[in-house]
């Protein structure tokens, strides 16, 4: 089967240039050089191919180094994976020496020596991912795939190339699950039993290679549904004893995502989503296990806070003074997750008012104001300020004459007369 017509449509017009100077290169070094995994899935699927990964039967060092033009930005060499990168305009392109990989232990990062095109595909996790276009000018476009990847495609299948995959690497059952989801692609039967059977290896990653499958879910279109297949395999709980994605999670998911004011704040949801069933328990180890950034597991604790004050939070008496109190030192990412996943509608509802009315009350007064009145910088000015704050939110004041006149009296009750 030939692709060349095929990619060539699905390459953007600056990649196609840059493409064909890693082929001719490698020609002239007598390397075969070939487009692989995830762009050749996309460009069999009819998608465009936005990351172009290129694998070379030889030193991709030298070849990035003939590719590299004088108006180019210079190449990029990571020598202990046999990797560069080289970029002309916007356009970037990934080149890895063709390798052979062996498991010392599982969950453990592969050794790797120089291979050939066949072994680096057998190394994939997943036949849909284990094809390869040739670049080369003889055989150009021509696809290579001794792993039925193909047909798989066509029947919406995903199936791994050996019976020990989910062994030597665990991280494959998230990547199947993102496809799985994003594709809508099912488990081949054998496949599906492999996964079943080893699920359990998940515990045998390191907590940063776990946050980076998870970080990659969450980038998905839809990341509950991949939480929730996790979640009826059972790895989730292989993670972290206890972790679970429930309906719930899912829906608050669902609503974070398509309200949430930006990504940085989103990501923070999103962890905060995830771990909410765990968040109270452990949280040194749980944060600490995972990797998380220290933002993140802010948040995740900021959490378990809030669980612990569910009841106070759920009293419908409570002035909103109070529930400002209680919160403002929240990140907005724990707030906007627990305005959706706390107990009780009462205490969900003030997470709601403080996020969309409370914290953006302003007195009119400012600091400068109230030095001219009498104060002096330091606790009292700061005491100061947040009462009127109170008084505001709690309607007690509503313009800048009531406040001056709380500020003066403020002020006769601070000088003790």
């Amino acid at each position: 089967m030939n692709l060349a017509h095929e990619l060539e449509s699905a390459l953007l017009p600056s990649a196609r240039g840059l493409v064909a100077r890693v082929g001719e290169a490698s020609a002239r070094r007598g390397y075969r050089a070939c487009l692989v995994g995830g762009a050749v899935r996309d460009l069999m699927l009819g998608r465009s191919c936005q990351d172009i990964d290129i694998i070379i039967e030889g030193d991709a060092h030298e070849v990035a180094r003939d590719c590299t033009g004088p108006d180019d930005a210079p190449a990029v060499f990571h020598k202990a994976f046999g990797t560069a990168t080289i970029t002309s305009g916007q356009q970037r392109i990934d080149l890895a020496t063709a390798r052979h990989e062996t498991y010392a232990r599982p969950g453990a990062l592969p050794d790797v020596r120089p291979g050939s095109i066949e072994d680096d595909l057998v190394r994939r996790d997943f036949s849909i991912n284990a094809m390869a276009v040739m670049l080369n000018a003889e055989g150009y476009g021509n696809l290579l795939d001794p792993h039925g990847g193909r047909l798989d495609l066509e029947h919406g299948l995903l199936r791994v190339l050996h019976g020990s995959s989910f062994v030597d690497d665990a991280t494959r059952i998230f990547r199947g699950v993102r496809y799985e989801q994003r594709f809508g692609f099912v488990f081949e039967r054998n496949t599906r039993n492999l996964l079943a059977h080893d699920v359990s290896r998940v515990a045998d990653l390191s907590g940063a290679r776990v946050r980076h499958e998870i970080e990659r879910i969450m980038e998905e279109a839809e990341p509950e549904l991949c939480f929730r297949r996790l979640d009826a395999l059972r790895a989730l709980d292989a993670i972290v004893p206890g972790l679970a994605f429930s309906r719930r999670q899912a829906a608050a998911m669902t609503a974070i995502r398509t309200s949430a004011p930006g990504p940085s704040s989103l990501a923070e949801s999103f962890w905060c989503v995830l771990l909410w069933p765990v968040c109270g328990e452990g949280l040194d180890k749980l944060t600490g296990g995972l990797s998380l950034t220290r933002r993140v597991g802010a948040a995740v604790g900021d959490c378990a806070d809030m669980v612990t004050m569910k009841e106070m939070l759920d009293r419908q008496d409570l002035a909103p003074s109070r529930v400002f109190e209680l919160l403002h030192s929240k990140q907005s990412g724990a707030l906007v997750a627990a305005m959706h996943l706390l107990d009780g509608a009462v205490a969900r509802r003030h997470v709601q008012d403080y996020l969309e009315r409370w914290r953006h009350v302003r007195t009119s007064l400012t600091g400068q104001d109230l030095r001219r009145l009498g104060f002096s910088s330091g606790p009292d000015l700061g005491r100061a300020l947040a009462a009127l704050r109170a008084n505001r939110l709690d309607g007690k004041v509503t313009n800048a004459e009531q406040e001056q006149a709380l500020a003066k009296a403020l002020l006769r009750g601070t000088d003790g007369d």
